[in-house]
């Protein structure tokens, strides 16, 4: 999917262009030599979700279109710097199908760079009101928060499934709610719209993860550009592994999952298990659940020229591992 495939033709007006102008302009300007490292990591691209969200949200009102530029940048470089940390604590080696960062030059460098890009989204905040600027802070805030706790629980095979929903809230659904809260709220849109559209991101973002989270089990490495299995090694447990944990507490996926550094023949056998208990139906009929979740709160907006677009993505996202 590319980063306009879902845009109606009233709202794609060349902002994926513009935006990647804007962030490589934004992580270059104070420091050259960590802004060709977020350079490289900008240029790889993806699918720039959270930037179409922003977009299509916006289509609900009247926005100037630099402002979203700015704003989408910020969200799109918060998400760039906190997957750099990311694949440091997970110990990644591939990131969208290259070599990361950590595995070429090193962890303090990936840190580096990763706070350096989270930098970068500070400084695009300054283009934007000054009550923009206090929801965003608010959600970096938030999603440190949760990066914290996740770290907090990591080999945590009692980790509570509510816990585990939460710290998804905070790291994962706070950069789906942000970009279309701030799209509305750049829009002038009213605020009961706003709240609405914020329900929206949230829940599809706990629904993107939930599937992502099974991609990590059951996909194609290649596809996802990134091996499988990261999490389990990590000791990173999905939603999924914490069921299979519950149904067998002290069994066998206790014992392999307790201990750090698991081999590529463990990890194999951790989610064979998790595949036969039988919690990857309950994964799917959750995240669906959220899916619908998120449609249900576009479904109190009145019709917009982002709106069917943002539909689909909900039910593309339920889809993903169907």
């Amino acid at each position: 999917m590319n980063s306009s495939e879902t845009l109606p033709p009233s709202v794609d007006n060349g902002w994926a262009t513009r935006l990647a102008h804007a962030m490589h302009e934004a992580v270059t300007a104070q420091d050259a030599g960590l802004g060709r490292t977020a350079g490289e990591l900008i240029r790889h691209g993806g699918k720039r979700l959270r930037p179409r969200l922003l977009f299509l949200s916006a289509s609900l009102g009247e926005a100037d279109e630099a402002l979203l530029v700015h704003a989408a940048a910020a969200i799109e470089l918060m998400h760039v710097g906190s997957l750099l940390h990311d694949d440091v604590m997970d110990g990644a080696t591939t990131r969208r199908g290259a070599p990361s960062v950590n595995s070429r030059w090193g962890n303090a460098h990936a840190v580096t760079t990763g706070t350096h890009v989270l930098a970068c989204a500070m400084a695009e905040l300054a283009h934007l009101p000054h009550g923009v600027v206090s929801t965003v802070t608010e959600a970096a805030f938030t999603l440190c928060s949760g990066q914290l706790r996740e770290t907090e629980h990591v080999y945590d095979v009692d980790l509570a499934v509510d816990e585990h929903l939460e710290i998804i809230r905070m790291k994962t659904a706070t950069l789906f709610g942000l970009p279309c809260r701030l799209g509305a709220e750049l829009a002038g849109c009213d605020p009961g719209h706003v709240d609405a559209l914020f329900r929206y991101g949230q829940q599809l973002g706990i629904a993107f993860q939930l599937t992502d989270d099974l991609l990590d089990l059951l996909g194609d490495p290649v596809d996802l550009g990134k091996p499988t299995g990261t999490d389990l090694r990590a000791g990173v447990f999905s939603y999924s592994v914490l069921l299979a944990l519950r149904q067998t507490p002290g069994g066998r996926l206790a014992a392999l999952l307790r201990h750090e550094n698991l081999s590529a023949r463990e990890a194999s056998e951790a989610a064979a298990l998790v595949r036969r208990s039988g919690t990857v139906d309950a994964t799917r009929e959750l995240a669906r659940t959220y899916a619908d979740g998120a449609a249900a709160a576009l479904a109190e907006l009145p019709e917009f020229p982002g709106r069917d677009a943002l539909a689909v993505t909900a039910r593309r996202t339920a889809s993903r591992m169907e």
